[in-house]
């Protein structure tokens, strides 16, 4: 039973506490929202560290997501792995410019064999 609720836990995405204080403004339109997904073949061992403007937001592991509210304007997200399995210190960045009432959805996959990237759907 302790595994049974363990691998629950597991796949159920991750929410920033944002996103539920929020959801009222979300459905306005008035908000966006950001999802991301880490890729089913990324690692069983490997974690994608998720920052949103140098914050990190979310630590994902196997068939986790992050799914929160994110308000209109630029934003960095940044990623990094842990274990970090080869030595890029930087983390991936990518800049977005955030409108009210879009969603924007990331996987994060691998973009060569020693370094992760954000893709966008």
């Amino acid at each position: 039973m302790i595994a049974l609720a363990c691998s629950l836990a597991a796949s159920a995405p991750i929410q920033a506490r944002e996103a539920k204080a929020n959801s009222a403004s979300a459905r306005s339109g008035y908000n966006a929202r950001l999802v991301v997904t880490r890729a089913a073949n990324f690692g069983t061992f490997e974690f994608v560290n998720l920052f949103v403007d140098g914050v990190q937001v979310a630590d994902l592991g196997v068939n986790q997501s992050y799914d929160a509210v994110l308000r209109p304007g630029q934003h960095v997200l940044s990623i990094v792995t842990s274990p970090q399995t080869y030595s890029h210190p930087t983390p991936t960045q990518l800049r977005i410019n955030v409108k009210p009432g879009e969603t924007y959805a990331f996987t994060a996959v691998w973009e060569d064999f020693e370094r992760a990237s954000l893709e966008q759907l």
